[in-house]
């Protein structure tokens, strides 16, 4: 799952900053990581939530 995450946030910050450094020659880091950030949380719950819950597990508990 943390494979699945990381992979578009990572492609994102190296296209953005090859872009800002080509286009401005200025790079805005903290802006670029914090958004690179963000979207490694939203895909990692995305990927959290579509993983299928096992709910006869919890039924065929005995308390």
């Amino acid at each position: 799952m943390f494979k699945k995450s990381i992979r578009y946030p990572l492609i994102y910050l190296s296209a953005l900053t090859f872009w800002q450094g080509i286009i401005n020659g200025h790079i805005m880091w903290t802006a670029n990581i914090s958004i690179c950030f963000f979207i490694f949380l939203t895909m990692l719950l995305i990927n959290w939530a579509n993983k299928p819950y096992n709910w006869k597990k919890d039924r065929d508990k005995s308390y």
